[in-house]
């Protein structure tokens, strides 16, 4: 009977032990999962920054050849204004001065 109660007691303490090394496996696949996905989110907040930097500088560029666009075209229409008005000053100073006095 002693020599049963042994065997069963050497059952138990190797149960025991897969069970506490089967922790242990747990711990670490647990801990290599949150690494894992530690890492994957600091990837993804980088490439997200970067695309970010990159769709920033591209509106930038889009909004800088706009700006550059209205520029000339603003430029482009005062000089057609001032021509307009080099050409034909005398005949609009007449024609407000008519305007002025028909009041």
């Amino acid at each position: 009977m002693e020599q049963i109660l042994n065997k069963l007691s050497e059952i138990e303490l190797t149960a025991q032990r897969i069970m506490e090394d089967c922790e242990r496996q747990k711990q670490t696949l647990s801990e290599e999962a949150e690494k894992k996905c530690k890492d994957y989110d600091e990837q993804m907040e980088a490439q997200t920054a970067t695309r970010i930097r990159q769709i920033r500088q591209q509106l930038e560029q889009e909004k800088d050849a706009q700006l550059a666009a209205l520029r000339a075209d603003t430029e482009a229409t005062f000089s057609s204004l001032d021509a307009h008005y080099e050409q034909n000053h005398s005949l609009l100073s007449h024609e407000l001065f008519q305007k002025i006095l028909s009041m």
